[in-house]
């Protein structure tokens, strides 16, 4: 399996990309464009995301916020808003989407050699409408 996993650079084309490939993945094909363009947007312009792509297609997108664990265990628990911190000691996750499950755990390392030594928090949504479970 060649994948290429990277971050995209900081351009309106790199923007474009990662929306037509979420539009296609629920539930993120049923978010207001508004918010979620502004979290990809926020992703790009801090280095907070990555990209696999295989045969020319993105195949994946994994997109998060550096923050504190106090700041990410609220989110998860309470569903407050996330916020970025200046020392960071963890990550929220907030995107993420791929074509095919076998490219999830690619993507996963990739990213913990990424952001080494920072707790890193996801909130899990499925597609079948079942509620979310929260993780750390």
């Amino acid at each position: 399996m060649d994948i290429e996993i990277s971050e995209l650079p900081k351009n309106p084309y790199s923007f474009g990309l990662i929306v037509r490939f979420l539009s296609m993945h629920k539930p993120f094909s049923e978010f207001e464009f508004g918010s979620m363009s502004k979290s990809i947007l926020f992703q790009i312009q801090n280095d907070s995301h990555l990209v696999a792509i295989k045969d020319d297609q993105v195949i994946g997108y994994l997109g998060w916020l550096r923050t504190t664990e106090e700041i990410a265990r609220a989110w998860q628990d309470e569903n407050t808003p996330l916020r970025p911190a200046e020392n960071p000691t963890a990550l929220a996750v907030t995107i993420f989407a791929v074509s095919e499950q076998s490219f999830i755990r690619p993507i996963i390392r990739y990213a913990k050699k990424r952001e080494p030594g920072l707790t890193v928090f996801w909130k899990r949504y499925y597609q079948d409408g079942r509620e979310p479970k929260r993780k750390v």
